[in-house]
C-alpha cells in the first residue's frame, strides 16, 4: 500500500519546490534537511503534488475529475501535443489541454519529459556581448551592498487569459530559449499593476488606471509608494534603494528627476546612480517569482469582469503576504543568483540554479 501523506507535508514539498526555484531534485535535498524524521517524497510526488494543486487547488484529486483527461501511452496523440507547441510555442499548457481533451498535468508531464521547458524573454533574442559586463557590475554591487535594503519594484497587466510582462513571458520550446514575442496591442479585459518587494515584504497591489506612462508613474511614487512604506517597519527602511527596470515610464526625465530628488543616489535604474542591466528579469524577485505565483493563484478562480480581475488579484496578493515561507527567502536566493550570474560571466544562469 502506497504511503498517505498529510495535508501538511504535502504543503511542505510544494514550498520547498518554490523555494529550490522549481527544481526536483533541490525540492527533494532542501526537504530532506528540513524535516530528516519524515518520509522524503519522490520527484513525481512532488511534481504531481503541485499540479494538482495548480489544477484543483487542493492536495487531492476531486472525485468530478478523477479517471478523466489521462493522456495514457497514446504515442500519436504524445505527437500531435509537441507538434502543436512547436507550431504554437507561445501557448499555455492549459490551452492545450483543452484543444486536446485531456488534462493539464498530461500535458505538462510530456513537456517535462521531452526537456520542453518555458522560458523567459524580453524585447530582444538573446543577451549580446554589451549586456554581460552591466549584469556583472550590477551584481558585484549587490554582493558589496548586502546590508541594504532594496525595495524592488514592476508592472504587469493582467488579462482574461494571462499576464504580460515585458521582462516576463514563458514560451514553451525546447529549440530557442530567445524567441520574441508577438505583442497584442489590445485586450478587451485588462488591469495594469504596480507591486514592490523589499526584504520579505510585499508591496501592492496598486492598480494603475489607463496606460502607464510618466504621469501615472510619478503618482505612483509620490502617493502609492510612501502610502505603502508607512507599513513597512523602520529598520527595513534604513538604507533603503529603490528599483524599477528601464519601462519608457520609467525613463521620464520628469520621474528620474523626482527619484533625484527622494532616494538621492539610493536608486537603482536606467539612468540612474545604480545602472540596472537591461534584459535582466532573472535578477528581479517580482520577475522570477511574483508574477507566476500571483498568475497561479488569480486564473485559478473564475472571474466575468474588471472588478473581480481585481479582487482576484488583490486575494492573491494577500495569500502570499499571509505565508512568507518564500518571500523570507528571497533576499538569499537573490544572493545566490548574483553569485551565480557572476560566475556564468555575466551570461545567462537559471539553468544551473538547480546545481548550486
Amino acid at each position: 500500500m502506497a504511503y498517505q501523506y498529510t495535508n501538511e507535508e504535502y504543503l511542505d514539498m510544494v514550498r520547498a519546490y518554490a523555494q529550490a526555484d522549481y527544481s526536483l531534485q533541490g525540492a527533494i535535498k532542501l526537504y530532506r534537511e528540513m524535516f530528516p524524521k519524515r518520509r522524503v517524497p519522490t520527484a513525481s510526488v512532488i511534481l504531481n503534488t503541485n499540479q494538482r494543486l495548480r489544477d484543483f487547488g487542493q492536495f487531492h484529486t476531486p472525485k468530478h475529475a478523477q479517471g478523466r483527461g489521462q493522456m495514457g501511452h497514446a504515442a500519436s496523440q504524445q505527437e500531435d501535443i509537441l507538434e502543436y507547441f512547436e507550431i504554437n510555442p507561445e501557448a499555455s499548457t492549459r490551452k492545450a489541454a483543452k484543444e486536446f481533451g485531456v488534462s493539464q498535468w498530461s500535458v505538462w508531464n510530456l513537456l517535462h519529459e521531452k526537456e520542453v521547458q518555458p522560458y523567459h524573454f524580453g524585447h530582444f533574442h538573446q543577451l549580446s556581448a554589451s549586456d554581460y559586463g552591466p549584469r556583472i557590475n550590477f551584481c558585484q554591487w549587490f554582493l558589496q551592498n548586502t546590508d541594504k535594503n532594496i525595495l524592488f519594484t514592476d508592472e504587469a497587466t493582467f488579462t482574461k487569459d494571462g499576464v504580460f510582462n515585458i521582462q516576463n513571458e514563458q514560451w514553451w520550446s525546447n529549440s530557442n530559449p530567445y524567441v520574441t514575442r508577438k505583442d497584442a496591442n489590445q485586450h478587451k479585459l485588462s488591469v495594469n499593476v504596480w507591486a514592490g518587494i523589499i526584504n520579505n515584504r510585499l508591496l501592492g497591489p496598486y492598480f494603475i488606471e489607463g496606460r502607464l506612462n510618466n504621469v501615472s508613474y510619478l503618482d505612483i511614487l509620490k502617493s502609492a509608494v510612501n502610502d505603502m512604506l508607512y507599513d513597512v517597519p523602520l529598520s527595513n527602511r534604513k538604507n533603503l534603494f529603490y528599483q524599477h527596470g528601464g519601462a519608457p515610464a520609467n525613463y521620464q526625465t520628469q520621474v528620474r528627476e523626482h527619484l533625484n530628488k527622494t532616494f538621492g543616489d539610493r536608486w537603482i535604474g536606467r539612468g540612474g546612480p545604480v545602472p540596472w542591466p537591461a534584459r535582466s528579469p532573472d535578477l528581479t524577485p517580482l520577475d522570477y517569482y511574483l508574477w507566476a505565483e500571483v498568475k497561479r493563484l488569480v486564473y485559478a478562480v473564475e472571474y466575468e469582469n474588471i472588478e473581480e480581475l481585481k479582487l482576484n488579484i488583490t486575494n492573491a496578493f494577500e495569500t502570499i503576504k499571509n505565508d512568507p515561507f518564500v518571500l523570507n527567502h528571497l533576499k538569499d536566493n537573490m544572493r545566490r543568483r548574483a553569485e551565480l550570474c557572476i560566475s556564468r560571466k555575466g551570461a545567462h544562469f537559471e539553468n544551473f540554479l538547480r546545481f548550486v
